[in-house]
């Protein structure tokens, strides 16, 4: 088991977690696993996202659209999908998968994907063992112009290169957000 704070936002305790924990690292990914991915996404919580795919050894996808419904896609150990389902509402608040064990970096099936949604993907993030890389769309959210893209050509020059945010640099904002929703 992967020991994650704050469990109790996902109302999960610590039994609850290391089954979780247990059936991700034989690879029993129903839908157990996958509601506990789609709240976490809700929440924010890409530690969660990125440790039940890591114990599980595949890449997973969530997708978060217009409306907060929310997606979750299984893979590869290397690849998954952007696959909307039907009838999720454009423009997508966050695409999100994940890079098990390895770095968040947009490879090339990654910025083909990103190419495509240009139109309906607000934000794009890859999870990976260093931390949270993350792309804005400018076409669809604010964005400085100053800020570095994924490359000079078109559908890609609307899209961030922004550098990775470790994790601990992630779990240091979740705690400075936790107390402020403490003292509040």
């Amino acid at each position: 088991m992967i020991v994650i704070p704050d469990l109790d936002q996902l109302e999960l305790d610590d039994e609850a977690w290391g089954r979780l924990c247990t059936m991700a690292g034989e690879r029993r990914i129903g839908d157990e696993i996958m509601e506990i991915q789609a709240k976490a996404a809700l929440l924010g919580r890409w530690d969660v996202v990125y440790v039940l795919s890591r114990l599980a050894g595949l890449e997973t996808s969530v997708l978060i659209d217009a409306e907060d419904n929310v997606s979750v896609d299984w893979g590869s150990p290397g690849r998954v999908a952007l696959a909307p389902p039907v009838g999720c509402a454009a423009p997508f608040k966050v695409w999100t998968h994940t890079h098990p064990g390895f770095e968040a970096y947009w490879s090339g099936t990654d910025t083909n994907s990103l190419a495509i949604a240009s139109g309906i993907v607000s934000k794009a993030l890859v999870l990976g063992a260093p931390g949270i890389k993350q792309s804005r769309n400018a076409t669809l959210a604010s964005v400085d112009d100053e800020v570095d893209r994924i490359s000079p050509q078109e559908p890609l020059n609307f899209w961030t290169d922004e550098p990775v945010t470790p994790w601990a640099s992630f779990y240091a904002e979740l705690s400075e957000q936790a107390m402020v929703e403490v003292s509040a």
